[in-house]
């Protein structure tokens, strides 16, 4: 059985009534939801006559941060970075905006009560003539070169391009050298990322014109922030994957050898024993919270960078189901920031990115439940999420403590990282390689008590995909799985009900070889290279 709809879909059956049942049960509905939530900031900016760019955003944070879920919709998924890798400027950073020159993100002087600004320094501002558009890097960000990284990589698996890769990896690695190295980025005695005072990963200080103006100065308060770090040590592991795709064992161990030292410093200066520390003071300023508490947005994210162990990531995520079980809302685990500052560059506790709650910590934290044994809970996120977005209409940046639309960014973002959560955690499909050419599959359907499910994910740029059914009767204790989508390796960890006792596995309806794995209380049976249309069952006592 092959699927006759081209494209990418999770479909699954348990849809009691499709008029009104959805509010209860909004899986079936969730892909669907989260790409139309990508669409909505879906344009084309002509930079040049000759030289159109697809924006999903227009600044490079909030693209890669959409391409984990718009690769699988999207054909162009290259244009914007392009721009942004073949202009690196020479230290070695990447610019991160692309404006028209009469919005101030372009980097462009304009005017403002009288007087001239730039929202950025000169050396962060790119014009080149026969263009309406600026490139800007707001200097007090940290992060753009690890996020680079990020992109890169999933650029690469969705296209497969090496000749691309090997043209845009020494670039991806002058980016992070530039970030470990220069004075401005790097503090010498903690050996860490560092940055002025924002909210978390945010763009903005505790001062009235950081609207306007987000140059560093030097009576700028800096701090080391967790996410900076722990999104630089996973580009380290990411660049050492790809070198040693590209056969440099040399370059792939070095990264690895600078990733375990970076990782040592993170932990021993940043992690509280629970949660990542918003943030380490380097000019300490008393904002009236005890920072080395203070859990932001971050933490969700660090959940997936590879950086936490087992133990570490069940606090992390015991730390956010805290917070609902003391608030109580229905979305209160997804807080951005806790405890929020009294006050910060005027926003009060809740507003924006000072303890609001954001649909992309959802994404992230399901993930890592996922990920981590906590399954049920992952599964528990994405329906909240999903009668949410039922509910509304649509999927908000932010919303207040009651639940109401504050805006203050881009849905895409939000819609995406919903949907990556469903496909590599609730469908559990992993791309070890490129062009799925060796993927790991984890349907975790059973946690969801779905009886039925259709899994397709295809690499829009490439056509490249991965295709499996499902199926589960859960009164006759029986799971069945078939690979539908051809691959050089395939390995089926399939996640099985709580409740299962002792386990027995057929392929093509003769027993065979499997083993268990457990994380956390999570139960899977393993099963290896499976083949394209090759059906597995499970039968459990």
């Amino acid at each position: 059985m092959f699927s006759r709809i081209e494209g990418s879909f999770i479909a699954t059956a348990n849809i009691p009534d499709a008029a009104t049942a959805f509010h209860g049960e909004p899986l079936s509905l969730l892909f669907g939801m989260c790409a139309g939530a990508m669409e909505f900031n879906n344009r084309v900016f002509l930079y040049r006559h000759d030289e159109p760019v697809r924006v999903n955003l227009n600044w490079i944070r909030d693209y890669i941060l959409t391409l984990k879920g718009f690769r699988y919709t999207e054909r162009d998924i290259r244009s914007f970075p392009d721009l942004l890798l073949e202009r690196q400027h020479e230290k070695g950073f990447f610019y991160e905006i692309v404006a028209p020159l009469t919005d101030m993100h372009s980097g462009a002087p304009f005017r403002h009560d009288g007087r001239e600004y730039r929202i950025t320094s000169e050396e962060c501002a790119l014009r080149e003539p026969g263009s309406r558009f600026g490139l800007c890097r707001l200097e007090l960000e940290a992060d753009i070169e690890y996020l680079m990284a990020e992109g890169v990589h999933m650029i690469w698996q969705a296209t497969g391009d090496d000749e691309w890769l090997q043209r845009n990896l020494p670039r991806v690695e002058k980016g992070l050298r530039y970030i470990m190295t220069d004075p401005l980025r790097w503090d010498a005695e903690h050996q860490l990322a560092k940055r002025p005072r924002t909210l978390d990963t945010w763009d903005f200080l505790d001062r009235e014109d950081s609207s306007w103006d987000r140059a560093v100065r030097p009576d700028d308060p800096m701090g080391i922030f967790h996410g900076d770090n722990t999104g630089l040590y996973n580009a380290k592991l990411l660049l050492a994957k790809l070198y040693r795709h590209l056969n440099d064992e040399a370059a792939a161990a070095r990264h690895e050898e600078e990733a375990a030292a970076l990782r040592e410093r993170i932990m021993k200066h940043l992690w509280n024993g629970s949660f990542f520390r918003h943030f380490l003071p380097l000019d300490p300023v008393n904002y009236g919270v005890d920072e080395t508490c203070q859990m932001s947005l971050s933490n969700a994210y660090a959940l997936n960078r590879n950086i936490l162990n087992f133990d570490e990531r069940r606090s992390v995520i015991d730390a956010y189901r805290a917070m609902r079980e003391k608030y109580r809302g229905e979305l209160d685990d997804f807080r951005n920031l806790e405890p929020p500052y009294p006050c910060f560059k005027g926003m009060k506790p809740g507003a924006y990115v000072n303890g609001a709650i954001a649909p992309f910590v959802a994404g992230q934290l399901a993930l890592g439940a996922f990920e981590t044994g906590m399954e049920e809970y992952g599964v528990d996120i994405l329906k909240r999420m999903g009668r949410k977005m039922l509910r509304d209409g649509k999927i908000a940046f932010l919303y207040d403590w009651e639940g109401r639309d504050i805006g203050g960014g881009p849905r895409c973002w939000c819609g995406a990282e919903i949907m990556h959560a469903e496909c590599a955690g609730l469908a559990g499909v992993v791309d070890n390689g490129r062009l799925f050419r060796d993927v790991t599959l984890s349907p975790r359907f059973a946690a969801a008590r779905e009886p039925e499910a259709h899994v397709r994910l295809e690499y829009a740029a490439s056509g490249a995909a991965a295709e499996y059914h499902f199926t589960a009767d859960y009164d006759k204790k029986q799971l069945g799985f078939e690979l539908l989508s051809r691959h050089d390796h395939a390995k089926l960890r399939l996640f099985v009900p709580e409740e299962a006792g002792e386990l027995r596995v057929s392929r093509n309806g003769e027993p065979a070889d499997f083993r268990e794995e457990r994380v956390g209380a999570g139960r899977y049976a393993v099963v290896d290279a499976v083949m394209p249309q090759e059906r597995v069952e499970i039968t459990y006592a």
